[in-house]
């Protein structure tokens, strides 16, 4: 076995499923990035005491915060790299407000063209889509317009404030809009609340486009998320300019949304909503062809 400083960890924050699928796909990938390296999978949130490791992946928000709290209280780990992933952007500022250059993120978040790209070769007649951002996020604001414009399709966005204030938003976007985009912002809607722009948005007949497959199953008419799998494979991918310095690690990544992408469909709503939506495959396909993807 590898001295410890030479290996790269990685930390799950539990056993579930989703991160033991994100930890086998990076494994099977190791071999290609990995430069003889070892990769050592923990226990679930089991991070040893000791010599730290050349760099260390963490699965989930559990993990990453053990990661902070290492960095924080034993001086040998301060400038150990960190690559929390999955986990959405939001998740991950909640967390480590301010991390420093060494501490870096696969992000589950898609990138916004790709959502509008869905929507729009997927329902080519439905332009105006509304989504809810909150009423201080003026850079997410600014992306969604620039996003909206190279896409063609006309954003109907609704602000949110306190709680209280989602309930007002969301009629005023769906008076307007012919399709909804929930994104994952906790800032916006809490899991309670996205069950209320569901069922809000089905009764008014108004499609609605999510970021993971349980509101899909939840009644939203399409999905669009990175697999454990997927982000799995974009850790490793990360890390394989990082990982080619003979010893240690050299230039750490910027933190990414996310590469790959699962395109899902709710057929019992859309069918309920009389939308003649093409298969997965052909959606998938079709977006990967517009990203240059093989």
């Amino acid at each position: 076995m590898q001295a410890a400083s030479d290996a790269v960890w990685v930390l799950p924050s539990d056993a579930s499923w989703a991160y033991t699928e994100a930890a086998t796909a990076l494994q099977a990938d190791w071999r290609q990035v990995g430069r003889g390296r070892e990769l050592l999978i923990l226990g679930a949130r089991e991070l040893p005491s000791g010599t730290p490791p050349a760099a260390l992946v963490t699965l989930g928000a559990a993990a990453l915060r053990l990661a902070m709290e290492r960095a924080s209280a034993q001086a040998d780990w301060a400038r150990v790299p960190v690559l929390g992933a999955l986990l959405p952007r939001d998740g991950f500022a909640a967390v480590w407000k301010r991390p420093p250059a060494w501490v870096s993120a696969a992000y589950l978040d898609q990138p916004i063209e790709r959502y509008l790209a869905l929507i729009r070769r997927a329902m080519p007649r439905l332009t105006k889509v509304g989504v809810l951002v909150h009423e201080d996020a003026v850079s997410q604001r600014q992306a969604l317009l620039k996003a909206a414009q190279a896409q063609g399709v006309r954003l109907v966005i609704g602000s949110v404030g306190a709680p209280e204030t989602l309930s007002a938003a969301l009629r005023s976007v769906l008076a307007d809009a012919d399709v909804l985009l929930i994104l994952p912002d906790s800032a916006v809607a809490d899991v309670s609340a996205l069950q209320h722009m569901l069922i809000t948005a089905y009764r008014q007949r108004v499609p609605v486009v999510s970021y993971s497959p349980a509101l899909v199953k939840a009644g939203a008419a399409m999905g669009l998320y990175a697999s454990p799998a997927q982000a799995g494979r974009q850790v490793a991918a990360m890390l394989k300019g990082p990982l080619s310095a003979s010893s240690g690690v050299s230039a750490w990544p910027a933190a990414r949304l996310a590469d790959g992408f699962t395109v899902a469909l709710n057929e019992q709503v859309c069918r309920s909503l009389g939308l003649d939506v093409p298969d997965v495959s052909v959606l998938t396909d079709a977006l990967r062809r517009e990203e240059g993807m093989r």
